[in-house]
């Protein structure tokens, strides 16, 4: 055996296999007649890689002998000295560049079972009662971490989800051989195969063919009765059991596969036992892991996800499909091959809040690529749908007819397929033709290379806010209204929309919900800035949030416009609040301004001229001698210096003229100085000049 074989089960062949049974039934009677005859016949272990492109379990695909020998003996008692099969037990008759082939030397002794922890001998014996010829077990054992050196393995007999991170797996089998007529085979295939694509350098991927998808065969090790015969090889294990030698013993099956890639796509592990003649039914084990995908479809306000993703709006308005739509412009010309699967609906539109509290997602499906089609399933169910009870998705109809209150179904984004009317249906477009229009994956890419797989997909279902007409008038003082007037409207950002729009002069009636419908698909309709809302035939409709409107009209003077309220502080704008319209009918919001005379302003105080400051009066030097300048002068009296100063400064002083005698004691009345006298005459000199003044004053009076 020189060369790899390529095993392609498809439902035909299965069919088949399953009508064999029934032969195999019809010939169970002559089995055993016929055993004698093939006791010299060899039975053949073989172990190798499959390259099915089936997806197989990933627990053991068993389908067993319905003609198994019942269990006449105890397994599960304990042996004391472990007994394993050596090298003697496998003799080599070929080799080649792939495969080695060996002939089974039956060992005398009862194998034990080498790996109880995984595989008790109590659950070996429940299932082969049974009538099962085979059990197994798989496990991913993660590589150990700073926080867990010890990891402990994982059983993933009952997943085909791809463990995350890297690390070992381990399939642990056991085989019983029946009675049977025809030669049978132990094999396993190549321990480990990984199937990965090409990824383009913006993240997306390319459908699987033969030039996209590679397969890789990797080293494992393959031990059979606790014997390796395999070690980190790649070649297959082809092993010839005589049929003498494959009635006492079972066969104990354990494979170890290093996975060292996290971002593996597809994994492969394979053994088992079969048929080589005759319509009997193969066990076989296929461990297969793939990758885990799903969708999620967010209801969202349709102008918003016009205002936020302007680049996914078509040149008429329509949303534009996520995927289909991605021309791939970042990739080199050796990238753009066709079939290639947009990155664009991984990655979630940014700032877009869903408007419904529910979410609403796909259930995981498994996805690969493979040289020989994909496995993949589309986004969403439709009618004739063969995968609607494994896998549910929501049907397009369900997703636009769902009902939130106050909105209206708009659009989407979801991919679809190309067939003439773009749905899904039950069709080759639909199902197997190449698209975005599955539950796939890309990567997340950094410099260049790979760095996260994205297994979500995001699709967006837009809905419109039913819209509130906003009726603006102004009231002037008779009862009627001003005609041909205008009002200024702002957001909730004071930013304005307009300081045009045109008030009512007449009766305003509410549209009906379906009438506010169609004046939104109007082509005659226009939004207003910042797509708050439509302008219609001159009507202003605003979606839910917060606004400001002002009076532009012009009022008579000495007059303003205020918002017509009960409330004593008028205002001279208004702010108010659309709602959602939850109702069976719509509502309006009314806005009137009436005339208010402006209050008259108060007559202004002139302020007082403010006092001046006093200068400050210049400070002089002030000598150290003491003042007397509030001694006054005396009258002199050269004559007769016996009068006192101090009287005569009295007499003065009372505006008489007169002089009292007295004698000036105060005065010695010898020993004056020289000095004293001079003053003394000069001050007597200046007295008389004085009074002589006064005189002559008193005369001319």
């Amino acid at each position: 055996m020189s060369k790899r074989t390529n095993i392609i089960l498809t439902s035909a062949m299965m069919g088949i296999a399953t009508a064999a049974c029934a032969f195999c039934v019809a010939q169970s009677a002559n089995a055993a007649e016929m055993s004698a005859a093939s006791s010299g016949a060899n039975t053949s272990v073989n172990s190798s890689a499959a390259t099915s492109n089936t997806l197989g379990g990933g627990a053991l695909d068993s389908t067993s002998s319905e003609h198994a020998k019942s269990v006449d003996e105890d397994r599960s008692a304990p042996e004391e000295t472990p007994v394993f099969d050596t090298a003697a037990n496998y003799k080599k008759v070929d080799e080649d560049d792939d495969s080695i082939t060996y002939d089974y030397v039956k060992n005398p002794n009862k194998i034990t079972n080498p790996f109880p922890e995984f595989i008790s001998n109590k659950e070996i014996e429940d299932e082969f009662k049974k009538g099962e010829v085979s059990i197994s077990k798989e496990y991913f054992i993660p590589d150990s971490t700073e926080s867990d050196e010890n990891a402990k393995p994982v059983d993933i007999s009952n997943t085909k989800v791809l463990p995350k991170g890297k690390g070992t797996f381990k399939i642990y089998a056991v085989f019983k051989f029946a009675d049977l007529a025809y030669p049978i085979q132990l094999y396993t295939f190549d321990a480990h195969q990984s199937r990965n694509g090409i990824i383009a350098s913006d993240g997306s991927v390319y459908s699987g063919s033969d030039s996209t998808v590679k397969y890789v065969f990797h080293q494992g090790t393959f031990k059979l009765n606790g014997h390796e015969l395999k070690n980190d090889s790649k070649n297959r294990i082809l092993i010839n059991v005589a049929k003498k030698n494959s009635t006492d013993n079972y066969f104990y099956f354990e494979l170890t596969c290093p996975s060292d890639n996290e971002l593996n796509e597809r994994v492969l592990m394979n053994g088992g036992v079969s048929m080589t003649t005759g319509g009997y039914k193969r066990t076989s084990l296929i461990a297969e892991y793939v990758v885990s995908t799903d969708a999620q479809f967010h209801f969202v306000d349709d102008l918003q996800y016009r205002a936020m993703n302007p680049k996914g709006v078509d040149g008429k308005g329509k949303l534009k499909q996520r995927g289909n739509s991605d021309y791939h412009t970042s990739l080199q010309k050796n990238e753009s091959k066709v079939n290639l699967m947009s990155a664009k609906p991984f990655y979630e539109i940014e700032g877009l809040q869903d408007i419904d509290s529910k979410v609403t997602k796909t259930n995981t499906s498994l996805y690969y690529r493979s040289t020989g089609g994909d496995l993949k399933t589309p986004i969403l169910s439709y009618e004739g749908d063969s995968k609607a009870t494994d896998i549910k998705r929501p049907t397009l109809a369900q997703l636009t007819g769902t009902k939130i209150p106050g909105y209206v179904y708009w659009d989407n984004d979801i991919d679809k397929p190309k067939n003439k009317n773009h749905e899904f249906a039950n069709d080759n477009a639909t199902k197997e033709d190449p698209g975005n229009h599955y539950l796939s994956f890309a990567y997340e890419m950094k410099d260049g290379k790979p760095v996260k797989r994205l297994t979500r997909k995001h699709y967006y279902v837009t809905f419109r806010a039913i819209p509130t007409q906003l009726v603006v008038k102004y009231k002037k003082s008779d009862g009627t209204f001003e005609s041909n007037a205008k009002y200024e409207l702002l957001d909730s950002k004071n930013t304005q929309i307009g300081n045009q729009f045109a008030a009512a002069s007449g009766d305003i009636v509410a549209s009906s919900i379906n009438d506010l419908v169609t004046m939104m698909k109007s082509t005659d309709t226009t939004f207003l800035k910042g797509f708050t809302g439509y302008l219609s035939n001159g009507a202003v409709y605003l979606i839910p949030g917060n606004y400001t409107v002002k009076p532009t009209a012009q009022a008579p003077e000495g007059y303003e416009w205020v918002v017509d309220s009960n409330k004593q502080d008028t205002k001279t704008s208004a702010d108010i609040n659309i709602g959602l319209q939850t109702g069976n009918t719509a509502s309006l919001q009314f806005i009137t301004f009436v005339l208010k005379k402006k209050p008259t302003p108060p007559i202004p105080t002139p302020a007082p001229s403010p006092t001046p400051a006093p200068e400050p009066t210049p400070v002089t030097d002030v000598s150290d001698a003491p003042d007397d300048s509030w001694i006054p002068l005396p009258e002199i009296v050269p004559e007769n210096p016996e009068y006192s100063v101090v009287q005569r400064f009295k007499a003065v002083d009372a505006g008489e003229d007169y002089n009292v005698k007295a004698p000036a004691k105060h005065l010695p009345d010898t020993g004056v100085s020289a000095t004293s006298t001079f003053v003394t005459s000069i001050i007597s000199l200046f007295a008389g000049f004085s009074s002589l003044l006064a005189g002559i004053t008193k005369r001319k009076n």
